[in-house]
């Protein structure tokens, strides 16, 4: 079934492709000059449910192209989105983008992956780079923390899926771009959020907008006691962002600081999560695990456009995080800080039948890591386990040209030239000093992609590129801390093709086939509850189809509703994989779905009503290499309604929701290959929440 499926979806492709063709009256020549009704929620709510295509323009790859324009998939996510949810998370918002899974285990426990790259990470995000304006949000091995951002500060999250070659680093999995609030007005406006655990968000913000600068300041503070034993967590914001503006110069200021407390439930066992989801697993009640870290992050960027269509740009930036965590085995005390600059030189040439833009720019970063593990004495920090520095550096140089002829063809080349190196300090003599270094390899990563204007509304693009991704830290050392000389990257080469477009004012489709082969597969085996081994065990195919669809229902002056519709449908297994003399060969890869499929309603009306219904399916995915367990299949249904009214300067917006209305038990979280550590199971399992709610009130003046 499941192969007629692929067919199915590839016939309606080729159908997409072809409707545009049958209108031989529609001028090619006028297509950039075109508009068509797309689905706001893509975008942004208005009331009349239209946007012009014009207005849609995306900050990928630096173009500044509408996004039907833009060769590749890139999905959007608006402020409006994240703040509309019935969750407090990233997770929801994410989800709905085909081909992107976000699992979380608790506020600050999340794993992201991307057509299936991400997911041996053990808690957190790798493989897949983010930037928060202009700034690096990755350090130096690829990890990712997504949860730390404040979302009342974002405009709007980019999606990238695949390998982004050039422009971003060359990322395996793909690239979320975190783009700034910018203030439209001087105004105040507080936000008040509250929901079931005790849980309460407070947020307060200030925007300026002058004549020749804007500035932004937002406070948030979060808190939850959480549905499970251990589970508190705190959370404080602040974020600043200025913009300065004078003729063709442009100077942008960023600053943000983060403070988290939250205690550590963990995963539990088979039994335990059928039986007692709210508990933590013992050894973690036990000690009242948790970690409490305070980060800082900043940058400046500066913009000068110059005569024949010059632009050159400068971004300096750096972040310094410090982070206490008190674990059942030991404590760990972590430092790290970096440093890093990014350049872009820009020229764009205009000729009567081509467009030609040109980047060329670079990208450097400079990590110092700093860790210790101590003895965990009743949760007092005891005898010194080790002591240990690493200093993480990357070059990235790269090239991109974008050239659009005679109107009907997009052509995007670029290639990025990667040199990383690690130092590593073992300060820890008593049982041998470890120290050593290790530079890889050079790496060129190609990208193609092209984009056909069959019509002024339909758009069909290809893309070949190719990405990397370091080793982590565990990946580099030993279990006895000794280095791993034999380590590489972890390479793929994606392949794909698409289409995008109206087949009419009222339905908007997307389709997308990808074909993603990985090779050095990076495995970090797990040999005891804090102690893991990296290998190169072997390679992953990567195949899989990505459908979305946006229908008018309704279209009345003071009433729309959409029915939308998309989902993911794959075959991610292993090409060759021996681990520990056995051979996983053809078998699914761990910690993804198969299928997962979104299906919304959502209804608004000019009266500033609003109620968005959402029903989310997971198919069930294998827990463990061999494909021995398997979690199993659900589906979430959560409906959100708001009321939004303006009185002259003041506004006033009311919003209430329920996330997972039907009360369905299952694991929002899955650790993959979990080990028995002493008499215990393994535990493989996050509980997800069960049934929940949460009431919203902002208040917004405008001065």
């Amino acid at each position: 079934m499941k192969k007629n499926l692929y067919h199915y979806l590839l016939s309606v492709m080729l159908l997409l492709g072809s409707v545009p063709l049958w209108a031989q009256d529609l001028h090619v020549g006028k297509a950039l000059e075109a508009s068509t009704k797309l689905p706001p929620s893509s975008f942004q709510h208005q009331s009349d449910s239209t946007i012009n295509i014009q207005e849609v323009v995306v900050k990928a790859f630096g173009s500044g192209k509408r996004l039907l324009d833009t060769p590749g998939a890139i999905d959007l996510i608006t402020n409006t989105q994240l703040t509309n949810e019935p969750s407090f998370t990233l997770a929801p918002s994410v989800n709905k983008s085909p081909g992107v899974w976000m699992q979380s285990g608790s506020i600050n426990t999340n794993r992201l992956t991307i057509r299936g790259i991400g997911t041996r990470s053990p808690f957190g995000t790798n493989k897949i780079r983010a930037y928060y304006g202009d700034i690096p949000l990755t350090n130096g091995v690829g990890e990712t923390t997504l949860e730390d951002l404040d979302l009342d500060q974002i405009s709007d999250i980019e999606i990238i899926k695949g390998p982004a070659s050039a422009f971003y680093g060359s990322g395996l999995g793909g690239v979320l771009l975190f783009n700034p609030a910018q203030p439209t007005g001087t105004q105040f406006s507080e936000r008040v959020s509250v929901g079931s655990f005790q849980t309460v968000k407070y947020t307060s913000k200030l925007e300026l907008a002058l004549k020749n600068s804007s500035h932004s300041l937002v406070y948030s503070h979060f808190h939850s006691d959480g549905y499970r034993e251990n589970n508190e967590t705190n959370r404080h914001n602040l974020t600043w962002t200025s913009s300065f503006t004078r003729k063709q110069t442009t100077l942008s200021l960023l600053g943000a600081f983060i403070q988290t407390d939250a205690f550590i439930p963990s995963s539990i066992d088979l039994k335990t999560f059928e039986s007692d989801p709210e508990k933590a697993a013992p050894n973690w009640a036990a000690t009242r695990g948790y970690e409490d870290y305070r980060k800082a992050f900043g940058g400046l960027s500066l913009s000068q456009g110059f005569e024949r269509n010059w632009i050159a740009k400068v971004s300096l930036f750096g972040q310094y995080n410090q982070n206490n965590e008190l674990r059942p085995f030991n404590i760990l005390q972590e430092k790290s800080h970096y440093l890093g600059e990014r350049s872009v030189v820009e020229k764009k040439i205009t000729s009567p039948n081509t467009i030609t833009r040109i980047m060329i720019g670079n990208e450097y970063f400079r990590e110092n890591y700093q860790w210790q593990t101590l003895q965990n004495a009743d949760r007092v920090a005891g005898t010194l386990l080790s002591d240990n520095q690493e200093f993480r550096w990357y070059n990235n140089v790269f090239l991109l040209t974008d050239m659009t002829i005679q109107q009907r063809l997009i052509i995007s080349s670029s290639l990025n030239w990667n040199r990383t190196s690690y130092r590593y300090e073992d300060q820890f003599l008593s049982d041998g000093d470890q120290s050593g270094k290790r530079q890889f390899p050079s790496i060129l990563s190609p990208r193609l992609a092209a984009s056909w204007i069959v019509n002024p509304n339909m758009r069909i693009f290809s893309v070949i590129s190719h990405g990397f991704s370091p080793p982590t830290l565990e990946e580099t050392l030993l279990p006895g801390g000794q280095r791993n000389p034999s380590i590489k990257p972890e390479t793929g080469w994606n392949f794909e093709l698409g289409a995008k477009g109206s087949i009419s004012p009222s339905l908007f489709v997307e389709l997308s086939m990808y074909y993603m082969k990985v090779k050095n597969l990076l495995v970090a085996q797990r040999i005891s509850e804090d102690e893991y081994i990296g290998i190169n065990a072997g390679g992953t195919n990567h195949p899989g189809i990505e459908i979305r669809m946006d229908y008018r229902l309704i279209n009345h002056p003071n009433l729309t509703t959409w029915f939308r519709a998309n989902g993911s449908l794959t075959h991610y297994r292993f090409a060759q994989f021996t681990d520990m003399g056995n051979d996983y060969a053809g078998n699914q890869l761990p910690g993804t779905p198969d299928l997962l499929t979104n299906w919304m309603l959502e209804t608004t009306h000019a009266r500033g009503c609003f109620l968005h219904l959402h029903y989310l399916t997971v198919g069930r995915m294998p827990l463990r290499d061999d494909n021995s367990i398997y979690s199993k299949a659900y589906a979430l249904a959560n409906v959100m309604a708001g009321y939004e009214k303006t009185f002259k300067h003041f506004t006033m917006a009311f919003t209430s929701g329920i996330q997972n209305l039907f009360n369905v038990h299952y694991a929002s979280m899955v650790q993959i290959n979990a080990i028995a550590v002493g008499n215990q199971s393994p535990r493989y399992y996050y509980p997800g929440l069960p049934r929940n709610y949460k009431l919203q009130l902002s208040l917004k003046y405008g001065f």
